[in-house]
């Protein structure tokens, strides 16, 4: 029985020589033809044109089995502004991992050289691509026949030097992870998206290092996020990571020492060292990094669910969730909204209040209700009505809290009509650091206080959560600002609550932080097991909340301190206080708010 293998087409040795070189290929005959081999691949060189292609392809297959076959050489180009050693693919069906991973051109073949050509597009001339589809498409599924052409002159009458082919193939090679088997664990993860999104440097190098050393599916697997890592912290990549070890002469024997536990110490000292952040006097925070999302009306009914991240090993304060608006425009890059919503669409409710009229809420229960949870609650302004219904619902309901959290400073609707006393606006507030490199698209750290100023100034009660607080390079001195600008902004009778949290990540947020391949640096730090989830160690997170709660000292007995979905270990350390449960911490926060409403109230009498 036939092996099935990768057939590879070349017209010229010199075009043929670096993905020998790369496969480690050996010669198998000379005559008619240079055929090479390796276990799973088998290249050929034809000579040039149509004829000579044809002949070479049907003498090799005649014995061969072949399930994938690619056309690789020079060509040249119509555009000159398309520059000399740039790579395409001949146009192929979109379900092809070329068609998102590689550019693609039109490609017209000839039987005689081209020098000139009349054609309004950007177009690739060769002399064989024709004939190599002629011949192996009627043998192959649709779309297994690819064409791979390096532009190497703009139709001009030069011969181009073998040594000039040989590099402009050799640092092209960038193709052959996608269609060669690596005869490694790699083979079944190559079909991942995190495979998909690697540098093509990357891709490359990984393949042929799963090519040279017996790593584990586990240690492969793991490669690959650190490369995704590496990429999004700056830091050198995986591929130079990889060069830096000696190849040993590319026999694919594995009998060499594998890199991995160096580039997974390499990944480890990063993690566990101090991410730097620096912000350059004077400069705008970023935009966005997301297209704006389409908009759509939610499809879900309307309803009061629990928090989302709620655990039975952290304390929650038994929080019901309203999801006015699911999805954020935002780009924060921690945010574990993108997870669980398309990031390109946005929902909205519409017809917001009489949907909220047909909550079923009973009278005698106290609700503490936030809107924040599935998007930010005044980024939208009173888009449908949706400021209206929501104040509207507060002031029929005197018996729910109401909390808007928000990082947004969009304020003016709300500051143009009365607002319930049980309507509270919380601002998510982060150093100017973390704001600039990790919530991109969001106002400035004084943008929220200030709208938090004019909030507090028409009569809302309001709050904050710093949350996540992140440790980097002189994090500890910039909270200490953060803290002390907001305590010379506010008075604490202002002020209702203020929490505390960190990062913690769920195994998908992570996944799909690293496949937004964004810049970032945000899981560069040490992971800890945590609740189900992964955060700093609790001995980290001591010191952190305890700093911030020493800095609000002259707020404790005047303002609701809590941490928001922590271990309850760390309750007593921090705060000197603990709750039993969920039920008594439900208590403590809603009896304080209401005091809280209730001054409020009788201070507008």
């Amino acid at each position: 029985m036939k092996s099935p293998v990768t057939l590879i087409h070349t017209a010229l040795l010199s075009e043929a020589q670096p993905i020998i070189d790369a496969l480690d290929l050996r010669q198998y005959e000379t005559r008619p033809y240079h055929i090479f081999r390796g276990s799973d691949v088998v290249l050929v060189t034809s000579g040039v044109g149509s004829e000579n292609t044809r002949r070479a392809l049907r003498f090799v297959l005649e014995s061969l089995s072949v399930d994938a076959a690619v056309n690789v050489g020079i060509a040249g180009c119509s555009d000159d502004a398309i520059p000399i050693g740039s790579l395409f693919v001949g146009t192929v069906p979109d379900s092809h991992p070329f068609s998102e991973l590689l550019p693609s051109l039109p490609l017209i073949s000839f039987d005689e050289p081209v020098r000139h050509l009349d054609s309004p597009d950007s177009v690739l001339v060769d002399m064989e691509a024709s004939a190599f589809r002629e011949v192996v498409d009627p043998m192959l599924a649709t779309g297994e026949g690819v064409v791979i052409k390096v532009v190497s002159d703009h139709l001009s009458d030069a011969v181009l030097p073998k040594k000039q082919v040989r590099r402009l193939i050799g640092e092209n090679l960038r193709w052959i992870p996608l269609v060669i088997p690596s005869r490694s664990k790699l083979d079944g993860l190559r079909d991942t998206k995190s495979f998909r999104l690697l540098h093509a440097d990357d891709r490359f190098t990984l393949w042929k290092a799963s090519r040279l050393w017996r790593m584990t599916h586990q240690e492969t697997r793991q490669l690959i996020d650190m490369a995704l890592d590496f990429r999004q912290w700056g830091e050198l990549p995986l591929s130079q990571l990889l060069d830096s070890f000696l190849w040993p002469g590319d026999s694919g024997t594995g009998d060499a020492i594998s890199p991995f536990p160096a580039v997974r110490r390499r990944w480890e000292e990063l993690r566990n060292s101090p991410r730097t952040y620096p912000l350059p006097a004077g400069e705008p925070i970023p935009e966005t990094r997301r297209k704006a999302p389409a908009v759509h009306e939610a499809s879900a009914p309307l309803g009061l669910g629990r928090c989302p991240v709620a655990s039975e090993q952290t304390r929650c304060c038994n929080l019901f969730t309203l999801d006015a608006v699911e999805g954020c425009v935002f780009d924060c890059s921690y945010c574990s909204i993108r997870s669980f919503y398309n990031p390109d669409h946005v929902n909205f409710h519409h017809d917001l209040g009489t949907k909220l009229s047909g909550l079923d809420l009973d009278p005698g229960k106290t609700y503490h209700i936030g809107t924040g949870q599935s998007s930010d609650s005044l980024l939208w302004g009173n888009r449908d009505g949706m400021l209206d219904a929501l104040c509207d619902f507060a002031h029929q309901n005197p018996n729910v809290i109401l909390e808007l959290k928000t990082k947004s400073d969009n304020v003016d609707h709300l500051l143009r009509r009365s607002i319930p006393a049980n309507l509270i606006c919380t601002w998510s507030l982060n150093t100017p650091a973390v704001v600039h490199h990790e919530e991109r698209g969001t106002p400035s750290l004084e943008q929220r206080i200030q709208a938090a100023r004019r909030a507090a100034d028409a009569g809302i009660l309001v709050g904050f959560h710093f949350h996540p607080i992140i440790e980097y390079e002189g994090s500890k001195e910039n909270y200490e600002v953060v803290y002390s600008r907001v305590q010379d902004a506010f008075e604490p009778s202002e002020v209702v609550m203020v929490s505390l949290g960190t990062l913690t990540f769920t195994k998908p947020v992570i996944k799909a932080i690293r496949e937004s391949r964004i810049p970032t640096s945000i899981l560069q730090m040490p992971l800890t097991e945590a609740a189900g989830k992964l955060s700093y160690s609790l001995e980290t997170k001591t010191e952190m909340f305890s700093h911030a709660y020493r800095c609000f000292s002259e707020w404790h007995e005047e303002v609701f301190f809590y941490l928001c979905m922590e271990d309850v270990s760390l309750w007593e350390p921090v705060f000197g206080r603990s709750y039993r449960d969920n039920d008594a911490f439900e208590r403590a926060m809603i009896g304080f708010y209401e005091e809280k409403i209730r001054e409020k109230r009788l201070s507008h009498r």
